[in-house]
């Protein structure tokens, strides 16, 4: 279904245009951001490690945690794949399924960048998780002295809770967002349907503006332009939608028993 919308309308979800491209240059970039991404994982993981290990009164040698530096090469090498795909000259969709292809690149991305920020604002409320186990065991004086020792130097604010709710509420308008992109650009009837139009109506589709989605109303809207003019197209891909129950649902069967390795 097709219809003309209004500036107006427009005002759900949208991010920017971007186009992938698999290159060597891009490639590259892929395996220098990689390797950063791995090291800042391992601190992770040596991290948790340590602190289990200081937690039975084990001592861990000096610089134990050194093998998760980020060393000057990596970032060299980061920042000058950065400059070669930045000079690259990328070419805009001249489908709808590039189109699609093309935001919901862009869109992972975000979600990407939503996620960390979560991750960030989550380690402020993780002391709690703390204060839950100490609690839990503090029968004696001594764990009790130890527990107001932990109280009085841990807060939890309104602010620490605000900053993790916006966080979270950022991750799951991306997640959204990222699976109504990849949707469309596997639904051949929506794309045939905007491809036609905009060979009707002498419509450059590498021109739009803004693609946007409506969840209740299944809709991808695109700006055209500098018009303000918008076409929506609905009800493509109902079978795709997924309720917060059967999210709950998957992360419960699946994340938890079949964690996604890196």
């Amino acid at each position: 279904m097709l219809k003309k919308l209004g500036a107006a309308t427009l005002v759900c979800l949208s991010v920017s245009a971007a186009h992938g491209q698999q290159t060597t240059e891009v490639l590259e970039l892929q395996e220098a951001a990689t390797i950063i991404h791995q090291q800042v994982e391992l601190a992770a993981i040596m991290s948790y490690a340590a602190t289990d290990l200081a937690g039975q009164g084990y001592i861990v040698a000096n610089e134990s945690l050194a093998q998760a530096v980020v060393t000057h090469g990596m970032i060299s090498d980061y920042n000058a794949a950065v400059d070669l795909v930045l000079a690259m000259d990328f070419s805009v969709a001249e489908t709808a399924s590039e189109l699609f292809s093309a935001e919901y690149a862009s869109a992972m991305l975000e979600l990407g960048m939503s996620v960390d920020e979560l991750a960030d604002a989550s380690a402020a409320l993780m002391s709690t998780s703390v204060v839950a186990e100490m609690a839990m065991t503090a029968d004696t004086r001594p764990e009790g002295l130890a527990l107001q020792e932990v109280l009085s130097n841990i807060t939890v604010t309104q602010a620490d809770a605000d900053a993790y709710n916006d966080a979270l509420s950022a991750v799951s308008s991306m997640a959204q967002i990222s699976g109504a992109f990849f949707a469309a650009s596997q639904n051949v009837a929506l794309t045939d349907s905007i491809d036609s139009y905009v060979a009707a109506n002498n419509i450059t589709i590498g021109e739009y503006t803004a693609v946007n989605f409506v969840f209740d109303t299944n809709e991808y809207l695109i700006t055209w332009g500098g018009q303000g003019e918008g076409t929506g197209w609905t009800q493509y891909t109902n079978d795709t939608n997924m309720s917060a129950d059967e999210l709950y649902s998957h992360s419960q069967s699946t994340m938890y028993t079949n964690p996604v390795s890196e």
